[in-house]
């Protein structure tokens, strides 16, 4: 049901900035990628949509979607080195760390890794997350170093129970206020440029009409326009970022 729209916003999502995926993998997994460094993408979307990162010519990470009791999860993987797995032993062990439940917000992130052991006796620790989405709160996402599935979080939206009235406020503060706040703020860290930002609007601008455009509430022509209208891009910032850009060439 979800797979096309899934697929489609994958891709966008990790066609994003070099540096937004470095920062991504770096908040995730610990690591201090300098946001120079060579991003590389493989692509399968034959059973699970999932994409493989390779970062720093030898470094993989391997990104899912999947869909678990009516949330979405994202499965994020550190798969080593790819020469590690060539010395490694046939079977690897695999172990749970506890406490390996973190919560934020209605969120979960479920900690595990796996141990690669080696011939000397040396072990490699890969870590492995799935985050479960259950909480529409663009803030918490931040935070949890994952602005990138921003759009996703509209199915949170949607799947939302309460009656019309509060779901119709719900919507007007996550658009309105959440997005744009945690947007500038992941701008203001570096962790996102102007176009990622923009481009990130434009991924919920399509999402939120795609899920909610039924809604009694989107039946009403002023709140449409202000919900399709407040993530539009802005056409103007990009073009000033340009000219400073520029003018900062120019010198």
């Amino acid at each position: 049901m979800y797979f096309r729209e899934d697929a489609w916003m994958m891709k966008e999502i990790f066609g994003l900035s070099d540096r937004a995926l470095i920062r991504m993998v770096n908040h995730l997994f610990q690591t201090e990628y300098g946001d120079d460094e060579c991003v590389r993408k493989e692509w399968n979307e034959h059973e699970v949509i999932s994409v493989w990162l390779l970062i720093g010519c030898a470094n993989r990470y391997e990104f899912q979607i999947r869909r678990f009791d009516g949330c979405l999860q994202v499965y994020a993987e550190d798969r080593g080195c790819a020469f590690h797995y060539a010395d490694a032993l046939e079977h690897t062990v695999v172990q749970v760390r506890e406490p390996h439940m973190i919560y934020f917000g209605k969120n979960s992130r479920e900690e595990f890794c796996t141990t690669l052991e080696f011939p000397g006796h040396e072990r490699i620790i890969l870590p492995i997350h799935t985050i479960t989405l259950a909480d529409s709160s663009a803030q918490r996402l931040e935070e949890a170093g994952l602005i990138l599935f921003l759009p996703f979080l509209f199915y949170c939206v949607a799947e939302e129970t309460k009656e019309r009235e509060k779901k119709q406020e719900l919507l007007e503060q996550f658009v309105l206020h959440d997005i744009p706040d945690t947007l500038y703020r992941s701008m203001k860290k570096g962790d996102l440029n102007v176009f990622d930002a923009q481009k990130l609007k434009q991924f919920c601008r399509r999402i939120m009409w795609k899920l909610l455009s039924h809604q009694n509430f989107m039946q009403n022509l002023e709140f449409q326009e202000l919900m399709m209208g407040a993530l539009e891009a802005d056409i103007e910032l990009v073009e000033r970022i340009q000219r400073l850009e520029a003018s900062k060439n120019a010198e």
